[in-house]
């Protein structure tokens, strides 16, 4: 595919679940390890998932989520997505108590495209590390680094 159709399927995310899975195949496999989901293969699984992130209600503590394309590298048969991903007035991400504590990750997803352009395989990784620092989930910190100094010889 290309960068037109990244930007399509992350702006699908804001419209509804149903709009993100007519971009996947009837025979598809969808990956996200981070949220241990592994092999989905139902577009009504699929579409379970999905419902979070079209969420429009800022007063239901689901969040309105907003994805930023960070660019695409593939072809039309599979490409690598990266993009960013913040939401807001979001109550609970994950188990965790997100309240008033405002989160920004980033991640990519891989895709495999059949002939007729749809998704057959993804699979996607993002940075939990950085939310749970920025909402301070106990005994997660910002790793500090210290810049090593020459030693003479």
């Amino acid at each position: 595919m290309n960068y037109a159709f990244a930007v399509k399927w992350l702006k699908a995310f804001r419209d509804s679940a149903e709009s993100i899975c007519e971009l996947y195949a009837d025979d598809f496999v969808f990956e996200d390890p981070i949220l241990d989901q592994y092999q989905i293969r139902d577009k009504g699984d699929l579409a379970r998932i999905f419902v979070l992130y079209a969420n429009k209600d800022r007063t239901n503590g689901y969040g309105v989520h907003n994805f930023r394309i960070r660019g695409y590298e593939g072809d039309h048969r599979s490409g690598l997505i990266r993009w960013e991903w913040s939401p807001e007035d979001c109550a609970n991400f994950i188990g965790i108590d997100v309240v008033d504590k405002p989160f920004f990750t980033q991640g990519h997803t891989f895709h495999i495209y059949d002939d007729e352009g749809r998704i057959v395989r993804e699979s996607s990784w993002w940075d939990s590390g950085a939310i749970m620092t920025a909402v301070g989930v106990p005994g997660v910190q910002k790793p500090q680094f210290v810049a090593k100094t020459a030693v003479p010889a």
